[in-house]
């Protein structure tokens, strides 16, 4: 019988900045963590993602700072890609979409799919323009009031409700170019008809794991009722299939598009026999997307809908969506300079500690905050304090130590590896929930180690479980404890076998 594997994926940045902690507390970090704890595991695993080059808003930044798209997009993917090596996030493959044939091929094979199962429609629908700016009022380019919650929302996705507007509805639509209100023009688009497959759709998605916040919003979408979903933008900055305008995809149809083209990509340069292209037409993959609450509607309802009568593809979905990290109580705000960069927080402490605590924040279920002066804190208590007097207590080797068999942990340790697990899960995983475990053995360390004993299971615990967290760390845990001693653990723990040459 074979095992389960995973293909992960985190949705595409806009490369049009580089990234803040904000960005890294979402999918990033989650993708990173889940892809380490598997393959921890035994799991062959692949994490993709790609730049999103297609994107209105890095065609409003290039108007706003007169440099070039092209040049822009390449100039962020570098930053966006050094920031995420910088965090230890290490993404398999990386595909940029600007012109890459293995991006256009997989847009084509999927929007060409459902042209010719009649999933797709020519339709004819009315479009906000701006006459002043002469552009269309497309996603980056307009802002209204959302017309299924009434916040502030781009007429594509809303970042508050997750539902896709409907322009014409929307109230007070204004450009964000010139801020004046927009008129809107009939204009021939394609439409993925969703209600078509709705019920069928539901039934699949029943079955995809998903967290508690994204499962309501989910059925409260079907009880709305699917509407046709707009996948084509005359005149906008979307990747034009063929000579007729009608064809210009928008960027959000084209997301799964992007991780099919990034693993064609991988299999085609790498040197392992195994495809990684593959593994979508295998029954036992997953495919994990990792992606803010605000990507809902694309990844979760259009993205299944677009292979769903393909039965090519054999994969199963799963969904881990994450809500909004604050800064120091206030929405993270590049424009108000209200942000901290990745790279400038790595350099200013270390990379695990980073990890570590963005980790213990991340808002998976709600909305968290991330407090400047709470972080350097933590981190002069764990890292400054507590971790020194963990090394120093295992730089000696332990010559007297003997391992039981079986090892003989008490109930509470044995609650804490139960916690790891459950956290550690493909279906149910919470990367918070392992940083809480993470915290707990740490605190149990502390204790018995100001009382003068000496807490070694829990300090072994630590080492081997904290690896996807903190893999520098752990790996320089590990290098101080026996072999005899992390290969019983590890067995115990069902993680892979180390080598006496790591």
């Amino acid at each position: 019988m074979m095992s389960d594997q995973f293909i992960v994926t985190i949705t595409p940045p806009t490369p049009n900045g580089d990234l803040h902690i904000g960005h890294i507390a979402g999918p990033f970090l989650s993708a990173d963590v889940f892809t380490r704890t598997q393959r921890l595991k035994g799991a062959r695993c692949y994490l993709v993602s790609y730049s999103d080059d297609y994107q209105s808003y890095l065609k409003r930044k290039a108007l706003e700072s007169g440099i070039n798209e092209v040049t822009l997009a390449k100039v962020n993917s570098a930053k966006i890609q050094e920031s995420l090596r910088m965090t230890d996030i290490h993404i398999d493959h990386w595909l940029e979409s600007y012109e890459n044939r293995h991006f256009e091929d997989a847009v084509q094979m999927l929007y060409e799919f459902g042209l010719e199962h009649n999933l797709i429609e020519l339709k004819t629908s009315l479009v906000p323009y701006c006459e002043h700016c002469q552009i269309w009022g497309y996603e980056a380019f307009a802002r209204g009031g959302c017309n299924h919650c009434g916040n502030s929302s781009d007429p594509s996705q809303c970042e508050f409700c997750a539902m896709a507007p409907d322009s014409p509805e929307m109230t007070d639509l204004r450009c964000t170019l010139c801020n004046q209100s927009l008129v809107y023009k009939s204009v021939e688009r394609m439409f993925l008809k969703l209600p078509m497959v709705a019920q069928a759709l539901r039934t699949h998605l029943e079955k995809a794991p998903m967290r508690t916040q994204l499962r309501t919003w989910l059925n409260d979408a079907f009880e709305r009722g699917l509407t046709d979903w707009g996948i084509t933008r005359p005149g906008e900055s979307g990747l034009k299939l063929y000579k007729n305008e009608a064809h210009r995809v928008h960027t959000w149809f084209m997301g799964q598009a992007g991780y099919f083209a990034a693993l064609k990509e991988l299999s085609e340069q790498s040197a392992s026999p195994q495809d990684a292209y593959e593994l979508l037409f295998d029954p036992t993959t997953h495919v994990v997307n990792f992606l803010g609450m605000d990507c809902s509607y694309s990844h979760v309802l259009a993205y299944p809908a677009q292979v769903l009568l393909d039965q090519r593809f054999k994969f199963k979905n799963v969904f881990y969506t994450n809500a909004f990290l604050k800064l120091d109580g206030v929405d993270f705000s590049t424009s108000r300079s209200h942000a901290i960069w990745v790279r400038d927080l790595v350099s200013d402490a270390c990379v695990d500690s980073v990890r570590f605590y963005v980790s213990l924040v991340t808002p998976e279920e709600q909305s968290e905050n991330f407090s400047v002066e709470a972080f350097w804190a933590w981190r002069q208590h764990i890292f400054g304090e507590l971790l020194p007097q963990i090394v120093s207590a295992i730089s000696v080797p332990d010559v007297s130590r003997k391992m039981p068999h079986p090892l003989m942990l008490s109930e509470h340790e044995t609650d804490l590896i139960r916690q790891w697990q459950k956290g550690a899960q493909h279906d149910d995983f919470s990367m918070k929930s392992i940083a809480s475990v993470l915290m707990q053995l740490l605190e149990i360390i502390e204790v018995q180690l100001n009382a003068g004993e000496q807490p070694r299971n829990c300090i072994v615990l630590f080492a081997l479980l904290s690896e996807p967290t903190m893999p520098r760390l752990s790996q320089a845990l590990q290098q101080q404890l026996g072999f005899d001693e992390r290969t019983a653990f590890n067995a115990l723990l069902g993680l892979r076998q180390v080598s006496k040459d790591e």
